[in-house]
């Protein structure tokens, strides 16, 4: 698999958590859009921002281009879920998203789940360090929705999304969870407040198709 995909210049990423460990041979790139993992945890949030976007500005977020990859390629060096240390692999992983980040200043930053998040965090110098086994539904939606309503076009904004526990068998949990609403829908929750981000600051981002 490819380290990457889509245009550094992008103002929406998409940060995942690992190369797939039985298809890291077969698919081009993270995120690859044949591969179902990309449709349990994206396709539907981005069906709701394209919605309502529609409805509201007659417009579409342009996807053709979007910054795509994973926070480590092989998921046999991720750290332990409930350690705050962490190998020489992530260790050099951080340090070079990091540098990415640095040099070219995403607006929009999505993750996907509680390593990616977390290492984003770290990668933008978030205090405290914490476990990624730390991040639940529940801390992860406090976490989105506080970082929505502060939401600075001046910086990079991290927006945790859930990964593959929404599409496994607590996934009405995680709605609940995320969302802090028993009976919510996490996809339209989460993808509203995205695209309520986006068409607020419309004419000052690059995102849209032309």
């Amino acid at each position: 698999m490819k380290k990457e995909a889509g245009d550094r210049n992008s103002e929406i990423w998409l940060l995942g958590d690992s190369n797939p460990k039985n298809w890291q041979a077969v698919l081009e790139a993270p995120f690859d859009p044949r591969h179902p993992a990309r449709h349990s945890i994206w396709t539907p949030v981005l069906e709701a921002i394209q919605d309502r976007v529609f409805r509201e500005c007659r417009d579409r977020v342009d996807t053709s281009s979007i910054y795509v990859r994973n926070a480590i390629e092989d998921p046999a060096d991720k750290p332990r879920s409930n350690s705050v240390e962490w190998g020489t692999v992530a260790e050099r992983e951080l340090q070079g998203f990091r540098e990415v980040v640095r040099e070219n200043r995403p607006p929009l930053l999505i993750s996907f789940g509680a390593f990616s998040f977390e290492f984003a965090r770290r990668a933008l110098r978030e205090e405290p360090k914490r476990s990624y086994c730390y991040w639940g539904a529940r801390r992860l939606g406090h976490e989105f929705r506080q970082r929505v309503d502060r939401f600075d076009l001046a910086a990079t904004n991290l927006f945790p999304l859930l990964h593959v526990s929404i599409a496994r068998g607590r996934f009405v949990q995680s709605h609940d969870y995320f969302c802090n609403e028993e009976g919510a829908n996490y996809f339209e929750f989460a993808g509203n407040l995205i695209a309520r981000k986006l068409i607020e600051h419309r004419d000052k981002l690059r995102v849209w198709i032309e």
